[in-house]
This record gives structure tokens, sequence and C-alpha cells, in this order.
């Protein structure tokens, strides 16, 4: 599997909505029931809850381009770069 910007046609990329439609409705869904989750959550656990999914997604993403990162390598990053930003 190649990705994107390796296509021939990159950086004209196009797809069909065909076909992926009902992923995306799915998608859309459950980022919905995710978002109202945290939004119910106190702000203390909201920010744990959130940080978690950003070290998750940073772990995966990680992954799926081949390089295997640790959940607590991730996770002293993120802590030391949201914690480098002014509210």
């Amino acid at each position: 599997m190649s990705y994107s910007w390796q296509q021939c046609a990159w950086p004209e990329f196009r797809f069909e909505l065909v076909g992926i439609e009902g992923v995306l409705i799915a998608f859309a869904e459950k980022a919905g029931q995710v978002s109202g989750v945290l939004k119910s959550l106190p702000d203390g656990l909201r920010g744990e809850a959130i940080l978690d999914v950003m070290i998750a997604e940073a772990v995966k993403t990680s992954e799926i381009e081949g390089e295997y990162v640790s959940r607590p390598d991730v996770a002293s990053c993120c802590v030391i770069s949201l914690a480098s930003i002014e509210p």
C-alpha cells in the first residue's frame, strides 16, 4: 500500500464518495458520541481523557508509518509540549 502523496496524480488527489459515505457517516456519529462523553466529564477528567486520546492517536499514526514509539515517551512529549502553551 502506498501513501496518498506517493500516487501518480498527487497533489490532484481525487476520490469518489460512493462506497465510503457509510463509513464517513459512522465516523461522524462516533466522533459526536466521543465529543458528548468528553463534554459530560469534569474539567480535570476531560483534560486527562483528551490527552489519552491524543497519545493513542500519535502512537497509532506512528505505527501506520512504520515507526514504533513507546506510549510513555509520547505522553512525556505531549505533556511537555502542552505545558509550554500559554492559555
